[in-house]
């Protein structure tokens, strides 16, 4: 389905990975992805608080394909406050905790294999760790949201550096949450409480704003995740606004997307057809539109073939976007 033209490029709704669940193929409050080879995305569950504080079992880091299919999930009853994943060059998946102040490392397949982090301020400590990201050094960076800043380590977990503080002045934070790095090392950080993403060299230097800086229409509301495909457009999940937010390398406000998925992914598809009252009562809905659209949008992630995908938290599943280049209208003889 053509779903939006502007400026040379189209963005094509692809199709809907997941449905709400508790367990098996389907998630519990998205909050975030990473992509490894082959097609494999780890989708991270944050679930819901058990009773009394109880660690609920629907946390847990599932892996899955994009073409839907599931091999399985991990982490359950290690997880506490979980917020972002990343893969690091040897298909390791590294989970940031809030509540624990730590990261926490898996194996491909699943297995722990070690855990690393240290409550506090100084240098190398954590206060809530939420975004993830590894450069090309294998180096992760993590936003420290509750000391307004952000921290490099080695992927052991050694500290090499930090930039930013508390504030609202450019290269300053407001407790930060999601990041990435493009491919020429620069670090782009969502900028949480002051409702922007600011993007950084290497070494923490400021060098751009996305947002209200970004001239009208371009205003974030508590943005969330952040993305960069090939050709240097950022995306950036627009939380409060629900929807996804996409500029130009430069800054300037390109378009908008609001969500698409208004058919079922296949998960979704078996358990609806299970019940034949549900079939009935999805078939008295005239207007499918609104079960399409975002619902607080959180993590996303660019794959190989530059695909968005979009962890559409509140509704407990993902929706995929391919990015067409160099479109063209076709021409119509009358």
């Amino acid at each position: 389905m053509l779903t939006t033209t502007i400026a040379g490029r189209t963005w094509n709704y692809s199709h809907t990975i997941g449905r709400n669940a508790a367990a098996g193929n389907g998630f519990s409050q998205p909050m975030d992805l990473a992509l490894a080879p082959g097609g494999v995305i780890y989708v991270l569950s944050r679930g819901q608080e058990g009773a009394g504080g109880v660690v609920a079992p629907n946390k847990r880091i599932g892996k899955v394909t994009i073409d839907e299919k599931f091999l399985g999930d991990f982490g359950r009853g290690g997880l506490t406050w979980p917020s972002s994943l990343a893969v690091d060059k040897d298909g390791n998946v590294y989970c940031s905790d809030e509540h624990e102040n730590k990261v926490m490392v898996y194996d491909s397949d699943g297995q722990e294999i070690g855990h690393w982090g240290e409550a506090g301020s100084d240098e190398g400590q954590l206060d809530a760790p939420t975004g993830l990201a590894f450069d090309s050094y294998n180096n992760l960076y993590i936003s420290d949201a509750g000391n307004h800043r952000v921290q490099k380590f080695t992927k052991d977990g050694q500290f090499l550096s930090a930039f930013g503080a508390e504030g609202t002045e450019h290269g300053q934070f407001n407790r930060p949450w999601g990041l990435t790095v493009d491919k020429d090392g620069d670090v782009y950080v969502v900028d949480w409480g002051n409702n922007r993403v600011q993007k950084f060299s290497p070494d923490g230097e400021f060098k751009l704003a996305f947002g209200a800086e970004s001239g009208p229409g371009g205003e974030l509301d508590h943005p969330a995740g952040v993305a960069v495909d090939s050709e240097g457009d950022v995306y950036v999940s627009d939380w409060g606004n629900r929807r996804v937010q996409i500029y130009d390398p430069e800054g300037s406000t390109i378009t908008a997307l609001y969500g698409d998925a208004v058919e079922f992914s296949s998960w979704a598809k078996e358990v609806v057809e299970s019940n034949p009252d549900v079939v009935k009562a999805y078939r008295r809905v005239k207007d499918k539109t609104a079960l399409g659209l975002f619902s607080h949008p959180v993590g996303m992630a660019i794959d190989e073939e530059d695909r968005l995908i979009v962890t559409d938290t509140t509704r407990g599943r993902l929706q995929v976007y391919a990015k067409e280049k160099n479109y063209l209208d076709p021409q119509f003889n009358l």
